[in-house]
């Protein structure tokens, strides 16, 4: 008989709990789809693309967040069944009424929560499995491969972790549930709809001193996030954040009072149809939930900001990979390690000393294969002498040009200029097939591959500018090039000095060394190959000892010849699976914050709406029409759904603007068109819950009065 009961109430309650049965099967799909990355059909088409090991360091990211998103999912329930369980004392009063004991209500709603769970878990698992399938052909798109041996994989381990994330979350709200319902008296059963009635605003008052506070708190925040920047997580950045959150819960505690004072003193709309009514409505529901209304909006905050710079962010990582690829593959000796690496440092300055600096003659000497698999190579040294050479910050203030980023331009400011061989650069021009640049003697070309640097590299490429250099003056050729001087994941080439050969060897006259060199390959073989017989002549020239080994190199690591070694598939690997890595942490946490936010907020409008029906009756029975009370509910239910999201902009506003300033425009990123998309998005998903509410929530009004409204 109960278990009839619990089938029935299941049955009656479906259009009231469709905004939380969706939300909840969303959830499931989206928790077990992001977790069954790992086990993806596209990994049996990524031989000699990309590794498994991306997918594994991408899978244990999402792991890690699943923590959290389990925690919002597991919260979005309990709080959901907190207002539903209300909505429905009076019901469980009247089976206490008709005999039933508190333990058979209790296994009404255990069995109740029992079917809603298995409904929803079987149904997010069904769209879960296809959304995996749909995130294998994404992923493949992301890594420009085929998807030729197309296959449906299942992952039992997402299957598991989404069984056991979701059972807990049951096993919880079942708990709740059943002692809510033991906990509470007949009386209390049967009366809490009329203690409802009562309207709880907040004196003005105290809602004007708790507004201007609370708008004094956000300003303070914006401003210390603004001056301190997000270049690092230092104390301005948590006291920014603190703000912001004190700020937005007492905002929220003080706006009913506010808004109340205000209103009621604009008697022209004060008095105007059902202006009263609904202002008074409006009022005592964020009174209410102020503290959920709070939460609701710092995390709609944290989804617009991860929406908003998630797609920016993969553009850094990845928009430069056609720079940063123009070589085969490229050996980095970085020379200014030696004099921190004791006595490999002295050994590697004196190895480079017998060979002249020459890489390419110590790796065809060390390794025999080298001949066989190199058809060209370009080595160019990089120099920034100390003395008697201009500095990039005198060179600013000169030229009166600057970075947009002030802890850059610290960071730049106190830097010989570089400088870098005629010659060598347009072998490396040659290699990666541009047109060779020319000098005449005493001048100098620009060479700049960086956005951050870019008005300071024009400017200092406009003719008549002179630049000393190791005690010579050089005058600009008006020469502006953007170069790449090595395969790399990150171009770095700034504002360098591309100076005549003469130039270079009196530096070296005078004792200068290279402060890093690059050997820059063009194979014989395909890409596959030569990255394999790159990797075994490293090996011949300089056998790994345990330490190189222990850090994951092939090859014993030094000053000179070779720090490091990057193929141009490895850059594409790494660049495809940053990409994928933040793309889908930006999709899993932005989307599952957003529904959340959403359906917390349409559950608590179906329950304010079921809880207000006498007040409707009562205007219905003084005569209101249909449009009058409808409109009222249509202003409610959106002003509550605006009113967070419209806060919440504001501080994602201020925090992107921070991120687009510090990070994004220093690599030439802007975030305008993700914002946008954001924006889109965020109104496609939140403004349907926003109307899936109002005509759930119109029903239910509509249903309980029948034809008690006119017109």
């Amino acid at each position: 008989m109960l278990a009839k009961l619990a089938v029935r109430n299941v049955r009656r309650s479906v259009r009231d709990y469709a905004v939380y049965f969706v939300t909840l099967v969303f959830g499931v799909a989206v928790f077990y789809a992001f977790n069954s990355v790992q086990g993806q059909s596209v990994l049996f088409d990524l031989e000699g693309v990309a590794s498994e090991g991306v997918f594994e360091l991408t899978g244990q990211f999402l792991e890690m967040f699943s923590v959290l998103i389990a925690c919002v999912l597991g919260f979005l329930v309990v709080y959901a069944n907190r207002f539903l369980i209300r909505r429905r004392k009076r019901e469980f009063g009247t089976y206490l009424l008709l005999g039933m004991r508190p333990g058979q209500v209790s296994a009404i709603v255990l069995m109740e929560t029992a079917l809603v769970g298995a409904a929803s878990l079987a149904v997010g698992l069904a769209l879960g499995f296809a959304l995996s399938q749909g995130l294998s052909f994404f992923t493949a798109g992301l890594f420009s491969i085929p998807m030729q041996r197309y296959r449906f994989v299942f992952s039992g381990a997402a299957l598991s972790q989404t069984l056991l994330c979701f059972a807990l979350i049951f096993v919880v709200v079942a708990l709740f549930n059943t002692l809510s319902v033991r906990r509470c008296r007949l009386i209390d059963l049967l009366g809490a709809h009329a203690r409802n009635e009562r309207f709880g605003v907040r004196g003005p008052w105290a809602g004007l001193i708790g507004f201007v506070v609370a708008i004094a708190l956000l300003a303070w925040a914006y401003t210390t996030l603004v001056d301190s920047g997000l270049t690092e997580f230092g104390f301005g950045f948590w006291k920014a954040t603190a703000l912001m959150v004190a700020g937005t819960f007492l905002l929220f505690w003080s706006a009913a009072g506010f808004a109340i004072a205000v209103v009621e003193r604009w008697r022209g709309a004060y008095f105007k149809g059902l202006a009263m009514f609904t202002t008074r409505q409006v009022a005592s529901k964020v009174n209410t939930a102020f503290l959920s209304l709070s939460v609701v909006c710092v995390m709609l905050f944290f989804s617009l900001t991860v929406f908003s710079t998630g797609s920016s962010f993969v553009q850094v990582f990845t928009g430069n990979i056609e720079e940063g690829t123009q070589f085969d593959a490229s050996v980095a000796a970085d020379v200014w390690r030696a004099p921190a690496s004791a006595d490999g440092g002295e050994q590697a300055l004196a190895r480079a000393g017998s060979w002249d600096w020459d890489m390419e003659a110590f790796f065809a000497d060390a390794a025999p294969e080298w001949e066989g698999f190199v058809e060209e190579a370009a080595q160019v040294d990089l120099y920034q002498p100390a003395e008697d050479t201009d500095t990039y910050g005198g060179l600013m203030e000169r030229l009166g040009v600057g970075l947009s980023s002030e802890s850059q331009e610290e960071g730049l400011a106190p830097q010989s200029v570089g400088v870098v061989g005629l010659s060598q650069f347009n072998a490396v021009r040659a290699l990666a097939g541009h047109e060779p640049v020319e000098l005449s003697a005493g001048t100098y070309a620009v060479n700049n591959a960086v956005d951050l640097t870019e008005d300071l590299s024009r400017a200092m490429a406009e003719e008549g500018v002179k630049v000393k250099v190791g005690g010579q003056t050089l005058a600009s050729s008006g020469v502006y090039v953007e170069q790449a001087l090595s395969t790399s994941t990150f171009v770095s080439d700034a504002a360098m000095l591309v100076v005549p050969d003469e130039v270079v060897e009196a530096l070296r006259a005078a004792g200068a060394t290279p402060y890093a060199s690059y050997l820059d390959l063009a194979y014989r073989v395909d890409g596959a190959e030569g990255d394999r017989l790159l990797s075994e002549a490293l090996a011949h020239a300089l056998p790994p000892d345990e330490q190189s080994l222990a850090r994951g190199y092939g090859f014993a690591t030094s000053p000179w010849p070779a720090t490091v070694a990057f193929t141009a598939a490895e850059v594409v690997e790494q660049s495809g699976g940053m990409r994928m890595m933040i793309t889908y942490l930006a999709l899993y946490i932005g989307f599952v914050f957003l529904i959340t936010t959403a359906a917390l907020l349409a559950v608590q409008q179906l329950s304010e709406a079921s809880d207000s029906l006498p007040r409707y009756r009562m205007l219905a029975e003084l005569g209101c029409d249909r449009r009058m009370v409808l409109r009222s509910l249509a202003i409610q239910v959106t002003v509550y759904f605006l009113a967070p999201l419209a806060v919440a902009a504001c501080h994602a506003s201020c925090a992107v603007g921070v991120i687009a300033r510090d990070v994004l425009e220093q690599v030439g990123v802007s975030v305008e068109g993700p914002a946008l998309m954001t924006a889109a998005f965020t109104a496609l998903v939140y403004g349907s819950y926003l109307l899936v509410t109002y005509f759930a929530s119109r029903s239910i009004v509509r249903a309980s009065l029948g034809r008690r409204l006119l017109g």
